[in-house]
């Protein structure tokens, strides 16, 4: 959307600071000002930002010039590669909250500014590049290009390895030398090299005459999160190029679908066929990093910051700047009724989380992220704020997730739980909501409830945790299996702390209960106090109520919700089958994770052999990649997005949810009654209360593979009883399991009911 004002005039762009003959200033400021000119009136500063539409801060000086900031200027800032530790990161959160967007030019980069401005992934466009891609000599030279900061990984390797070729150095050399010997930068002579001083043509030439490439990056912050724009320009000059495999820029490029080669497989980096792949590769960069088209994603940006600021002035919504993968595009709005969205809008909740990761590493990560979304969508003004860790790989947010997080990030010294709940209170004090909603953690909820005990929280319980701190299950390993335990630690802490010197669980679970003080005396007291105190603990299904009831005095039932958007209804006409499933034969689903024994896959597996000796006209589909043994039956189709999956669930003839253990409750079976799919289950933990018994699907006694497999054959022979079994899944979905109802039925009836519990408590 273009506003009015933005019509009717060309808005006054700033950008700085002016730093002459630095490649990020040249690249990003310069040429990029001169592309975007055509659209908008530019203007360079250096040492203060003027009175403007809105400034874009390259790199340099980024606190003194938003100190200099006019007070309604927006600013777009560009780090590139100026932070040396994420801990400079968070030094300057003060100025980076201010930004209204974040442009990074290392994916990589994203996690570490998610916390504080919408932020963008934008590629240098490509400038280096020689005039074709025509091939280039076999026998030139190989080629490193680049500033003289970055030359000593190179000079490292290059001195440990012969190579095949004369080695070309062009960098910035002392002022007035043209060139050096190869000893005056370190390297040995062992190979030989030519070293130049740098200028652009003579880039240009070398490039056409060079046969390669070669790119060594170091292990530091800045060398880890290098732009890919120098790999980037030697490919779209079709030079096949070398690097070390831990590289960003090998990473990104990997993404992107071409897999550089290592700089130790000389075979495949001088073959002819990497050589044409290099230059199919290289082709496609020309066009799609051009200059003009980098320039238009500059624009689209910057549109959408002016619109933005317009309309806030309006008091109008906001316009998303990412339109990525899981923000889906839907045939319909979902419907909102105004008069409620108006009371809502000034309400603030602050959702807490101790371990999110995006993409997801859980369920419990998908229902935090779609109750941001869908608590947004109701009209709520919404703070996801979550820890980064990178030891325990928390916090990890890689790709563009579809929510805003505040992020705080910790270094090894700094975590402690009193340095994590101090952290935390800050952040939500500076939010100052109305609410607070803690959702994905385990034991340390209790200090989380803590770090928030000014506000009223509520516990979004996924499972059993704090029940059960050895697995959240309240399941014990024995020789013969996983049984239930009948403790808990609120009942007795210190028989669950002899459980836990016994029995392990997964490093995280022992990381994460040591952290929190699992045993101690201080945490059954911070335990007891967190769950007296909260406003409601929301759990999945009437059987885990029952046993937080015996401890809490406000416990609610509270499904998580689900975002129909992904499960069209009904179900798309002529849509394709997936390649992987086989439309002649009966199809079994199982997704999910076929390593994990609480999944029941061995289950499945051994009624599905004892099926096969029956009958051979059915399949089981497997979201997972295959294992060593695999069987005729059984098709391994690999991990598959939130929105490839239910293209699975809608080709696919019957559900499989064969858990041995109690869960709060089945998002599989939810997800494939979303998309008129019938269930078998096994009748354990929140099965029960999602699949309705001869409803929409049926339940099976847990790992007994007699009954699987006497019911799933008798199914296989009823097509007219599964479609019946779909259509009624598909009605109880909408009846109970859509965000909107959720929020509408349950979130909207706990705020209004604990504002006034605390109107009459004041």
């Amino acid at each position: 959307m273009v506003t009015e004002y933005m019509q009717n005039s060309r808005p006054h762009i700033v950008i700085g600071p002016v730093y002459p003959g630095i490649g990020s200033w040249e690249w990003i400021g310069e040429k990029m000002a001169e592309e975007l000119s055509q659209y908008y009136e530019i203007e360079f500063f250096s040492d203060s930002i003027p009175d403007s539409d809105l400034a874009i801060i390259i790199k340099y000086d980024f606190a003194p010039l938003m100190n200099s900031k006019p007070k309604d200027v927006p600013v777009i800032f560009c780090p590139v590669d100026c932070y040396g530790s994420a801990r400079e990161i968070d030094r300057d959160g003060k100025w980076l909250f201010q930004c209204q967007q974040i442009i990074t030019h290392s994916e990589f980069l994203r996690k570490y500014y998610c916390a504080y401005a919408p932020v963008e992934y934008v590629d240098h466009h490509v400038r280096f590049i020689t005039k074709t891609i025509a091939p280039k000599p076999i026998d030139g030279p190989i080629l490193w290009t680049g500033i003289r900061s970055n030359v000593p990984p190179l000079i490292e390797w290059v001195n440990q390895h012969s190579l095949p070729r004369e080695l070309w150095v062009l960098a910035n050399l002392e002022q007035g030398k043209s060139s050096v010997p190869q000893d005056a930068l370190g390297f040995s002579n062992n190979n030989s090299i030519r070293i130049e001083n740098w200028d652009p043509q003579k880039h240009i030439t070398w490039a056409e005459l060079a046969s390669s490439a070669i790119d060594v990056k170091g292990s530091d912050f800045r060398a880890r999160h290098k732009p890919p724009a120098k790999a980037q320009d030697y490919i779209a000059s079709g030079l096949p190029l070398a690097m070390n495999a831990e590289s960003s820029s090998v990473k990104h490029l990997a993404k992107r679908g071409f897999q550089v080669a290592s700089v130790e497989d000389q075979d495949y980096w001088f073959s002819d066929e990497y050589r044409n792949q290099t230059i199919k590769f290289g082709s496609e960069l020309r066009n799609t990093l051009s200059r003009e088209n980098i320039g238009k994603r500059f624009k689209t940006i910057i549109d959408t910051v002016l619109s933005n600021e317009v309309s806030k002035k309006q008091n109008k919504p906001k316009l998303p700047i990412l339109q990525n993968s899981f923000q889906l595009k839907a045939d319909h709005q979902i419907e909102q009724n105004e008069q409620e969205t108006a009371a809502q809008s000034d309400t603030k909740i602050a959702i807490i989380s101790f371990l999110y990761n995006w993409p997801s590493t859980g369920g419990g990560n998908i229902h935090t992220t779609e109750l941001v979304q869908f608590l947004g969508y109701a009209g709520y003004d919404v703070q996801h704020i979550c820890v980064r860790f990178d030891p325990w790989q928390i916090g990890q947010i890689e790709s563009e997730a579809p929510i805003q997080s505040q992020v705080l990030n910790f270094a090894d010294s700094e975590w402690n739980a009193k340095n994590i709940r101090e952290r935390i209170r800050n952040a939500v004090q500076k939010w100052d909501p109305e609410f607070a909603i803690i959702t994905d953690s385990w034991n340390f909820k209790p200090h989380l409830a803590e770090a928030v005990n000014d506000y009223p929280y509520f516990l979004r319980m996924q499972a059993q945790e704090c029940l059960c701190p050895l697995n959240n299950l309240q399941m014990l390993p024995t020789p013969q299996g996983l049984t239930v335990c009948p403790n808990n630690q609120f009942l007795n802490s210190e028989e669950c702390f002899h459980c836990l010197i016994k029995n392990r669980s997964g490093q995280l679970h022992q990381l994460e209960r040591q952290l929190s003080g699992v045993g101690s005396s201080d945490y059954n007291d911070l335990l007891n106090q967190s769950f007296q105190n909260a406003e409601a603990v929301l759990v999945l299904n009437p059987t885990i109520a029952e046993q937080y009831q015996r401890f809490c005095e406000n416990v609610e039932v509270v499904t998580w919700g689900m975002d129909e958007r992904r499960f069209p209804w009904p179900k798309p006409s002529n849509e394709e089958y997936p390649r992987e499933i086989n439309a002649e034969k009966f199809s079994i689903l199982f997704a999910g994770l076929v390593h994990e024994p609480i999944k029941g896959f061995s289950v499945l597996l051994a009624a599905c052999e004892q099926l096969w000796k029956q009958r051979k006209d059915f399949e089981l589909i497997v979201t997972s990649d295959p294992p060593q043994k695999q069987h005729e039956f059984a098709k391994y189709i690999g991990w598959k997005s939130q929105i490839e999956l239910p293209l699975c669930y809608r080709h696919c003839d019957l559900c499989a949810v064969p858990t041995i253990v109690p869960d709060g409750l089945s998002r599989t079976s939810v997800e494939a009654m979303a998309s008129g799919l019938p269930v078998i289950g096994s009748r354990i933990g929140g099965l029960p209360y999602s699949v309705s018994d001869q409803e929409t699907g049926i339940l099976c006694q847990p790992e007994d593979v007699d009954d699987w497999t006497s019911k799933l054959n008798r199914l296989m022979d009823q097509p007219e009883l599964l479609r019946i079994y779909g259509k009624q899944g598909r009605a109880i979905f909408e009846e109970r399991f859509r965000w909107n109802d959720v929020i509408n039925r349950d979130y909207q009836r706990l705020f209004s009911k604990s504002n006034q519990h605390n109107v009459v408590a004041k």
